[in-house]
């Protein structure tokens, strides 16, 4: 945690893989990407919070974090708790407010999940790219 909060807030490429430390790790992630405005890319690969639906309370705040960022671009959620059924479609809020962002990689998370993103961001423009 303490690593995180010294990274530093110019960054535009981010890149959390392999941090199965829960909810406190995962939130100051969340905290920091806040800091970070030249932030274009975001990748949270095998970035675990655990519990039946601590993961998905976690991505509700990244969500809300990420309908004010302007800057990120691509971001790639694989393999992590952090969207899934409960928290669906305040993910798809947010992608219709954030226009920045073009490209939502979900590697892990099913294809019904993907599909009700597509289906909610259909009319967006900027068009995003779901995979």
């Amino acid at each position: 945690i303490e690593l995180v909060a010294h990274l530093p807030p110019t960054i535009e490429k981010l890149t959390v893989k392999n941090a199965e430390f829960g909810r406190e790790f995962i939130g100051a992630v969340i905290d920091r990407v806040k800091e970070f405005h030249n932030l274009k890319f975001l990748m949270l690969d095998k970035a675990l919070v655990g519990g039946i639906d601590g993961g998905q309370e976690a991505g509700v705040r990244l969500a809300e974090v990420l309908v004010c960022h302007t800057s990120i671009e691509r971001l790639y959620v694989w393999n992590t708790d952090l969207i899934g059924e409960i928290n669906v479609e305040q993910w798809g809020n947010t992608l219709l407010k954030n226009k920045k962002l073009t490209y939502l990689g979900l590697d892990g998370v099913t294809e019904v999940i993907k599909e009700q993103l597509r289906k909610a961001t259909r009319d967006r423009s900027p068009k995003i790219d779901i995979v």
